[in-house]
């Protein structure tokens, strides 16, 4: 049921040479967000991409060899160059859309060799490549029989989803954002449940769910309980924005970018992406980077061909943090009910963790949720080994079977997570999330399950003691003609009563050259205090910035100046 994408190369992002570190991202988003010049939600991405003239060059040449209609996506190497690069786009007739936060433009360009033509040595441009197509990370078969020997809510109570919810109040006021096939807005399960909807292929607000994959991941999230209805989602008075990115299981990555760019837009905090495929561009990477950097957690579905030589699939191998270690966000491994890995369950160094989304064999038990209307979905193909299931309301459920279906399960215990502690910023919940899961293989991480299967109750408690105090920057700076010598001074970390103290404190330096609208590291972790020597330039003021961070990522500031070249 997986198409890999068209033409795509697995590439994470920017250049890891180029692209700030983790702990440098915390410390330039926490000064964006909360520092000297705090910018408004929806900071901008840094982009520096030093060798982008190379990049530039082998991806025209490939797009080169196509001489018909494109839909490109084209990269520029700072923010500043997309007016003159969209000016380009337009006089070949392409309409270029801009997608501002991440510095790319989508067109659909008269032919690949025009295109090539018009972008052939201009500086600007860091990548051109094709806007290629995931699939819907479902399970072939999709579900399972009648048979199931299981109570129909078997995963709920597997992650201990009654308990994180009593520690939350019954939801959460963060919110999760689906990016789907969309929602049957009429399932009564989602009374109440649903803040914004948004259609990115026709842009209007109608997000009518014909291949109920949408509405089957969102119920799994937020579907009422105790309503006499059906099952119930593990956030439980959570509510979800609804973006339907694909009206047939694919999904372009030009509509991919505008469901990001709208979640972000509207406040999601959780971002579920239940999508997969072999290969993703380097435009959706740097939207996931973006969302990451404005406080947005991404989980995605690690994907459903492990018995089809198991290769990586994307978004969650670019989100997941290798061997375990923080990453943008959350790459999840489907569970069957004792623990054990769901033998279609990608696996590979990228996975963070598991939820359920298999049952004991084949397709003969699931995950139960919500159904559109429709009885056009997946679930009612012929072919389906499904278990439908017609509520005297009149409303349907079914079990469903695939990592998609693990995914918005870790996605809705993230919401409860970060309503128990508010806190916390969005690559802590992934932490607080892995660092709680119960390991069914083994000891430590591995990459069928992760750091083990999703435990609500656990990471509730973890979130209560969880470290999210921030060490006291100290610094000092003195100007010498165009240099100010800096001297970062040690520091102790600090927590409140009661909770834990992280510890190993890291030093970095932060230097914005345009009076503190951006910034950029100029010193990156480093273990011990350090003095550094600034050289000012640019036409604005230099703003300089020392950064302290602990172990948890928990990052304190202070400003040194503002010094005029």
């Amino acid at each position: 049921m997986l198409a890999t994408l068209l033409c795509a190369a697995p590439l994470l992002a920017v250049p890891a040479s180029a692209s700030p570190g983790l702990w440098e991202r915390q410390a330039l988003r926490d000064v964006l967000r909360r520092g000297p010049s705090a910018s408004r939600a929806g900071a901008v991405m840094p982009l520096p991409l030093p060798d982008a003239g190379r990049r530039a060059a082998a991806s025209l040449a490939r797009i080169e060899r196509r001489p018909g209609p494109l839909r490109v996506l084209v990269g520029v190497r700072v923010h500043r160059h997309l007016p003159g690069v969209r000016r380009v786009l337009e006089r070949l007739g392409a309409a270029p859309e801009a997608f501002d936060q991440i510095g790319v433009l989508a067109a659909r360009a008269p032919s690949g060799r025009a295109l090539a033509r018009a972008l052939e040595g201009d500086r600007r441009v860091a990548y051109v490549e094709r806007d290629g197509r995931l699939r819907t990370a479902a399970d072939p078969l999709d579900s399972l029989d009648p048979a199931t020997g299981l109570k129909y809510t078997w995963f709920y109570d597997d992650v201990r989803a009654a308990d994180a919810l009593a520690a939350a109040g019954g939801g959460s006021r963060r919110e999760v954002a689906v990016l789907d096939t969309g929602l049957d807005m009429s399932h009564p399960e989602f009374a109440g449940r649903v803040s914004h909807t948004h259609d990115t292929i026709g842009g209007g607000s109608d997000v009518t769910d014909r291949i109920g994959h949408g509405t089957f991941v969102s119920g799994l999230i937020a579907a009422i309980d105790g309503n006499g209805i059906g099952g119930k989602g593990v956030a439980g008075n959570t509510r979800v924005i609804a973006v339907r990115a694909s009206r047939d299981g694919s999904f372009t990555e030009r509509d991919l970018l505008r469901g990001i760019a709208f979640a972000v837009r509207r406040g999601a905090d959780v971002l579920n992406l239940s999508v997969a495929g072999d290969g993703i561009d380097r435009s959706v990477a740097r939207a996931l980077q973006a969302a990451s950097f404005n406080n947005v957690l991404p989980v995605a579905a690690s994907g459903n061909r492990a018995a089809d030589g198991n290769p990586l699939q994307f978004p969650a191998a670019v989100l997941g943090g290798v061997r375990g270690r923080p990453g943008l966000g959350l790459s999840v491994a489907a569970t069957r009910p004792d623990g054990s890995v769901a033998t279609f369950s990608t696996h590979n160094r990228f996975v963070s963790l598991a939820a359920p989304g298999a049952g004991p064999s084949g397709c003969e038990h699931g995950v139960l949720s919500t159904l559109p209307a429709t009885l056009e979905t997946e679930w009612d193909r012929p072919t389906s080994c499904s278990r439908l299931i017609l509520d005297p309301s009149g409303a349907r459920f079914a079990y469903g079977e695939g990592t998609s279906f693990a995914a918005p399960i870790v996605s809705g215990l993230a919401a409860l997570v970060w309503q128990v502690e508010r806190r916390l910023d969005s690559q802590q919940v992934g932490e607080v999330l892995t660092r709680s899961a119960r390991q069914t293989r083994g000891r430590g991480w591995n990459r069928f399950t992760g750091a083990g299967v999703v435990d609500g109750a656990a990471a509730v408690a973890l979130a209560r003691t969880f470290d999210v105090t921030a060490p006291r920057a100290r610094a000092g700076a003195r100007r010498r003609g165009s240099r100010v010598a800096v001297r970062v001074r040690r520091v102790r970390d600090r927590t409140e009563s009661g909770r834990e103290l992280a510890g190993r404190v890291s030093y970095l330096l932060l230097v914005s050259r345009n009076g503190g609208r951006d910034y950029r590291v100029a010193v990156s972790r480093r273990p011990r205090p350090f003095r550094r020597r600034i050289e000012l330039h640019g036409r604005r003021a230099n703003v300089i910035v020392a950064v302290a961070c602990d172990r948890n990522r928990n990052c304190g500031f202070r400003r040194l100046g503002r010094f005029r070249p």
